[in-house]
């Protein structure tokens, strides 16, 4: 066992029990996490998370590792992935849990994924080019080493080599969504996306739905009734970001549309979310209370069918 970060206090409030609790949203080295599997199930053994998800990003090639050291500690490691989807003006991500580890098919199709995401990566790279900071793509795929190569890899090389003071400054000014420097990956649009997750009978969940842009609840609303037709199951309210307003107004439409409700940190490392940490988000009581998982698994049991 490891040395682990002490909770976040970020919002202010005493950290809250984990005891019995779960945390369905987290990333590994394998992604753009700082961590390798094994670590996380370590310290929500600590924590006493009862089960965890590992959620890279467009992979699940830390997943054995997670679920072997899970077994040891008594932690239960639900199989989980974060999908990127198109959407107007850049993506969001879609949560697949539940997927079955042998299947090739769901496996050769994030492999896809990743080839289009490393298209758009050298995109970036000879973009930052043009705009006075050259590094090569060779320098990416070192800081990467065996995860999938993603922004935050390009933002470390660029911190390196003194373009910014920060990787924070680095997607702030150049590699955001909106930056000079930023293109958008070729992947599923949503109705495409969660055809694929529940045509492998994983259970779809939309992740940190503030991010969606839609410019409020009532029109997040509108437009979660719209992927529950295409196959939406629940949606992410319990998230860091979301203030009180935001989690109960989430809670609210996942009852009136019918969708499960889950949480999790997004936990990704000290770096790149300095204010977060496993299982306490940024702190203020956060939790994610470990009866949500009942439903999640009701979810699955309907999404086998």
């Amino acid at each position: 066992m490891g040395e682990f970060p002490p909770p976040s206090h970020h919002h202010g409030d005493p950290a809250a029990s984990l005891r019995g609790c779960i945390d369905l949203h987290m990333h590994s080295s394998f992604s753009d996490g700082e961590m390798p599997p094994e670590y996380l199930v370590e310290w929500a053994a600590e924590l006493g998370l009862k089960a965890i998800s590992l959620t890279d990003h467009d992979t699940t090639r830390g997943l054995q590792r997670a679920i072997a050291r899970g077994r040891e500690l008594g932690v239960e490691v639900i199989p989980g992935c974060e999908i990127s989807v198109k959407l107007s003006g850049g993506t969001f991500h879609l949560l697949a849990y539940f997927y079955d580890l042998n299947d090739e098919g769901f496996e050769g199709t994030l492999r896809d994924i990743a080839d289009k995401r490393e298209t758009r990566n050298r995109k970036i790279v000879a973009s930052l080019a043009e705009h006075g900071m050259p590094l090569t793509y060779e320098e990416v795929l070192e800081e990467a080493g065996e995860a999938v190569v993603g922004r935050p890899h390009i933002a470390a090389v660029m911190e390196r080599n003194g373009y910014v003071t920060s990787r924070q400054e680095a997607f702030d000014k150049w590699i955001s969504n909106d930056g000079p420097c930023y293109f958008e990956k070729d992947t599923f649009g949503p109705e495409e996306a969660l055809k694929f997750v529940r045509e492998h009978h994983a259970v779809p969940v939309i992740a940190h739905p503030i991010w969606l842009n839609r410019g409020g609840l009532d029109k997040t609303e509108e437009y979660l009734k719209q992927l529950k037709e295409w196959g939406l199951m629940g949606l992410e309210a319990v998230y860091p970001d979301h203030d009180e307003v935001w989690t109960e107004g989430l809670k609210e439409i996942a009852k009136r549309l019918e969708l499960i409700v889950t949480g999790g940190s997004d936990y990704h490392g000290g770096k790149t979310k300095p204010h977060t940490t496993l299982g306490h988000g940024e702190g203020g009581g956060f939790k994610v209370p470990g009866e949500l998982l009942e439903a999640l698994r009701k979810a699955h049991e309907q999404a086998a069918r």
